[in-house]
């Protein structure tokens, strides 16, 4: 069955706004690259994502409006479309993203330090009520540390070696069990 011309200019017309929004995706994805400055792999893993999208939303085109008949005009309205919208709007669409990508990473910069001040702030007493609290523990920590040391010292050097030996299997078990339960830094 043959198409009625106006059906074709339709379907190329449909595929030139798909090539001039191509176009427009590709400055959205390189203004991203630009203002993140990605390095080499996130340029590859970024291409093979932008080329899966575009190659499906072509494909949603051609069989929405040409039932997935695929015509050299189809392709020739998407090239003329993208060089259309590369020799018009580029250059002003493309530093409009740019633009606009440096402002919402320099707003999420602020709101995301402004938070983070005011989370300092909220739990500023509750870190000092927990230093007022810890304090004596810690203070008693260093002193029993303080007086092991000074009682054990001189008794290690009196006791005989299966003692010693004992005493070292004791203090490695005990250290196992407080590792397991102590507090990680």
């Amino acid at each position: 069955m043959v198409e009625p011309v106006h059906g074709q200019f339709a379907v190329f017309f449909y595929t030139l706004v798909t090539g001039a929004l191509a176009g427009f995706l590709f400055d959205i994805y390189s203004g991203i690259g630009q203002v993140l400055r990605l390095r080499r792999t996130g340029i590859m893993v970024g291409d093979i994502i932008f080329w899966l999208i575009l190659t499906g939303l072509v494909f949603v085109v051609f069989l929405l409006y040409n039932q997935g008949k695929v015509r050299f005009f189809l392709f020739l309205g998407l090239g003329l479309g993208a060089w259309l919208y590369y020799q018009l709007c580029s250059r002003l669409v493309r530093g409009w993203v740019v633009k606009v990508l440096e402002t919402a990473l320099r707003v999420s910069r602020w709101a995301v330090s402004v938070t983070l001040r005011l989370l300092y702030v909220f739990f500023f007493p509750f870190r000092l009520a927990f230093a007022a609290l810890a304090f004596p523990f810690r203070l008693t920590g260093r002193l029993w540390r303080k007086a092991r040391r000074l009682l054990l010292t001189p008794a290690k050097r009196l006791l005989p070696d299966p003692a010693k030996a004992g005493y070292r299997r004791f203090a490695g078990g005990c250290k196992k069990v407080l590792g397991k339960i102590s507090r990680r830094k």
